[in-house]
């Protein structure tokens, strides 16, 4: 039996979406944190971004080879602010200010339609241990988003690779929820957007099901074959609660 559904954040959880005015965007709350802080830097917005954002695609594509999330003051200066002349003290002092604005900025965020529905169905009518198992550079972004959301309730646990250390599709970040929610794979499911991440990593752990539903990410994330699949494929959110409880009262009538 199925008890306990643990979820993906961005793009699963919620859609999300990118484009220039968002980079754009970025480059210019960037520099409104600096100057806020009084950290000084040779260049304005944009070009400070332009050198910036490339040091992040840098760690983005380091840290999906290695599965190492580090934390946010080695992302930013080590990686973002690799070949910029700045103040390192100050700058890690902000940095996890600085990823949260990234993870807000760089992405409009918004709940899936039916995800409130959903997770209530999942804790209140099925009794489902819930969580989140999410990749984020920043520390507390998922935590304050959850929040804002006004589902933060739903949520036993939140496992994040910044916390962590370890990032899907790698084991350990899935041993960790697993540990927090105190059961056996066999009776999880995990959903996500992607099978290089959501799908992949739950199935070597033996979860006993996988849900997967599409959004922007999944085509940047999904590059190349695998050979797995997940066992739903979903369109609605709120499909998960159904066909769990679809499930459940199967098994009950065959009791």
């Amino acid at each position: 039996m199925i008890k306990a559904v643990m979820f993906d954040m961005g793009g699963t959880l919620e859609d999300l979406y990118s484009d220039e005015k968002n980079n754009k965007a970025t480059a210019y709350a960037l520099y409104d944190i600096l100057k806020k802080h009084n950290v000084d830097v040779p260049y304005e917005a944009e070009p400070l971004w332009e050198i910036v954002g490339k040091g992040i695609q840098e760690y983005k594509k380091d840290s999906e080879r290695t599965l190492v999330e580090l934390k946010p003051e080695e992302i930013w200066c080590d990686w973002g602010f690799k070949n910029i002349p700045v103040n390192r003290n100050k700058l890690a002092e902000i940095s996890e200010e600085i990823a949260h604005m990234w993870e807000t900025t760089f992405y409009d965020r918004k709940l899936r339609d039916h995800a409130a529905e959903m997770l209530k169905g999942l804790k209140e009518d099925l009794g489902m241990h819930v969580s989140v198992v999410s990749n984020t550079g920043s520390l507390f972004q998922v935590f304050s988003t959850l929040n804002h959301y006004g589902v933060r309730q739903y949520f036993d646990d939140i496992t994040l690779s910044s916390i962590t250390g370890y990032r899907k599709p790698h084991p350990n970040i899935f041993r960790i929820a697993l540990a927090q929610a105190d059961l056996d794979p066999s009776e999880c499911a995990f959903v996500g957007d992607t099978l290089s991440r959501d799908v992949v990593g739950p199935r070597k752990m033996g979860f006993g099901r996988v849900f997967k539903i599409n959004s922007f990410l999944t085509p940047q994330k999904d590059l190349g074959t695998f050979d797995v699949q997940p066992d739903y494929q979903i369109t609605d959110i709120y499909d998960v609660y159904a066909l769990l409880k679809k499930e459940r009262e199967n098994e009950a009538a065959h009791a």
